[in-house]
């Protein structure tokens, strides 16, 4: 389950109030009803936890409407926006609400139910910043290009399948490990795919493995974004095991704080689902996290979720296959920008 958005409501909250432009109706009064429609972010400590952070408390909202349908205004505009200031002042998670301040029975000679006014508005965005760093692992963290070609050889040449040329497996990077074999020689699902499968996992533990780097400055790049507050997580193809074990082996494992592999995921790149399920672990929106990837498949995965994206040249598809891409880099250092501030487009 992933939370689009959550919405806490008051519906027709009664009030006697003393709101109006003629003097008599600051003596008389009247009848009021307050609807309340309040849009939240990052509800995820409510609805997985069950902690009342995660949400607003509507007995204070309730009394706080009260509080302001009490002070006197000319014009239910004007009530009306108090009432969202002190909402959006009192609780932080409110992302946009809409208030609706209803005369039920307006002195106006005319046979209604009565005369209201709706006010909707959206907190104030600070000045963007990247909250969460989203990076594929393949081509754009490690160059595991030469230890997969050596990998799918050997597990071809095992289980008597016709060897495919180097080129042809880099194309197929970034995919989940089951498709990238069955395309590659022509496979569909069953024993000889599972087992070729299965022979090249195997394999990777004692030939893949030997041949596998990090890029150039993806350790020192990680380390600024730690020290700078962002989250980095790692969503991947391949399996929790083997991308954990990797990270140790690399040393960057003290940098990455959430992974998301291909058996953590019904559906595998390039749906969203893994970008999905990191926003939701993390509580992050996501506009205020960078889906980084060498492939088209990483792209596509990133803004599915509806997430800015950046592209590597230097993995495994070039700048043609990445012009989808919010913004394409050269160089995994460039990510910090120029003043170190890890930028959003």
């Amino acid at each position: 389950m992933y939370l689009t958005e959550t919405h806490i409501r008051l519906d027709d909250v009664r009030c006697y109030a003393y709101h109006g432009v003629l003097p008599q109706e600051r003596v008389v009064g009247a009848d009021y009803t307050v609807s309340l429609d309040l849009q939240l972010t990052a509800p995820a400590p409510a609805v997985r936890d069950d902690r009342l952070e995660g949400t607003v408390d509507y007995a204070e909202a309730f009394r706080l409407v009260r509080r302001e349908m009490a002070r006197p205004s000319a014009l239910l505009e004007h009530v009306a926006g108090r009432i969202l200031q002190v909402l959006f002042d009192t609780f932080p998670r409110i992302e946009a609400a809409s208030v609706a301040v209803r005369k039920v029975n307006p002195p106006m000679g005319a046979d209604c139910s009565g005369a209201a006014v709706t006010l909707t508005a959206r907190r104030f965005a600070p000045p963007r910043r990247l909250r969460l760093l989203i990076l594929d692992f393949d081509g754009t963290l490690a160059d595991t290009a030469a230890g997969i070609v050596a990998t799918m050889t050997a597990a071809f040449r095992e289980c008597g399948l016709p060897v495919p040329d180097a080129a042809a497996v880099r194309r197929t990077i970034g995919l989940p490990l089951p498709q990238s074999i069955s395309l590659l020689a022509g496979l569909q699902p069953g024993e000889a795919l599972d087992r070729a499968t299965a022979t090249y996992r195997r394999l990777f533990e004692t030939i893949g493995t030997q041949a596998v780097s990090a890029f150039p400055h993806v350790i020192e790049t990680l380390r600024r974004a730690c020290g700078a507050g962002i989250t980095t997580a790692i969503a991947t193809s391949r399996g929790s095991a083997s991308v954990r074990a990797l990270c140790a082996q690399l040393g960057l494992a003290p940098y990455v704080r959430y992974y998301v592999a291909e058996d953590n995921v019904r559906h595998k790149k390039p749906a969203p689902d893994a970008v999905l399920l990191l926003l939701q672990q993390t509580g992050t929106r996501p506009e205020d996290c960078l889906v980084v990837g060498d492939t088209s498949y990483d792209i596509e995965m990133g803004r599915a979720a509806g997430c800015p994206t950046c592209g590597v040249t230097y993995g495994n598809h070039d700048r043609t296959q990445l012009a989808e891409a919010d913004f394409i880099i050269d160089d995994f250092a460039q990510l910090a920008g120029e003043d170190g501030s890890f930028p959003l487009p």
